[in-house]
């Protein structure tokens, strides 16, 4: 359990740093000097790294060691077609099941509307500030009521976490966000699904450009 806990601590700590580009791209990620400065024994950071493998935000190579894994505008479009695919999928079963009633939905757009605009150089407030407005895309496929699914969506949250991150740098990025959600909001209320999901699509979209340009220049 003491193992456990410890794997999970470095989990949330490294996939953080990642995210957050204080582990850029490429970094090599030295076993031996993480293990001393984080103050842990090599066991727990060997599983860390396993899971952070799985989510695809390192990658291990033979007899090279582990790296932070890159971004480029190719898997930026990867991520967010798996994105729209399983988002606008959710819409479909909110239609099949006739529901209009999204709580979860109404209160994570509440909380991120009343949330202030952080500095862009505190990068742990960024990163919660993301989450927040991220957990309304999570609460739309967890209100289609498919644990499957929701496991899918999951299972590419980290890779898209660091292209969001990088939007959410944007300072006109929260306003139009909120604006739209609440407008895909109001159209599945009124149960008028499809128009909600070319909602969708066009803000998916949306949130793509300022990541693509970014990676385009570089």
């Amino acid at each position: 359990m003491e193992i456990r806990g410890v794997t999970k601590s470095l989990v949330e700590y490294l996939r953080t740093q990642i995210i957050t580009g204080n582990l850029p791209p490429g970094q090599k990620l030295n076993e031996i000097r993480l293990s001393s400065d984080l103050g842990v024994s090599r066991p727990p950071l060997r599983e860390a790294f396993r899971i952070l493998e799985h989510d695809r935000l390192v990658a291990s190579i033979p007899r090279k060691g582990t790296y932070v894994t890159g971004i480029s505008p190719e898997d930026l479009q990867e991520v967010y077609e798996a994105r729209e695919m399983i988002e606008c999928y959710a819409i479909d079963l909110l239609e099949a099941k006739n529901i209009t009633d999204l709580p979860q939905m109404a209160s994570a757009l509440a909380k991120a509307s009343r949330l202030s605009i952080p500095s862009h150089v505190d990068s742990h407030e960024m990163l919660l500030y993301r989450e927040t407005f991220a957990d309304y895309h999570i609460k739309l496929v967890e209100s289609a009521g498919n644990s499957r699914i929701s496991h899918f969506y999951q299972t590419i949250s980290s890779s898209l976490a660091r292209y969001e991150y990088m939007h959410f740098s944007m300072p006109e990025a929260a306003r139009r966000s909120l604006e739209e959600h609440q407008q895909i909001l109001n159209l599945i209320r009124t149960a008028d699904y499809h128009q909600a999901k070319e909602c969708l699509r066009s803000h998916l979209a949306y949130t793509t450009q300022f990541p693509k340009g970014i990676l385009t220049e570089g």
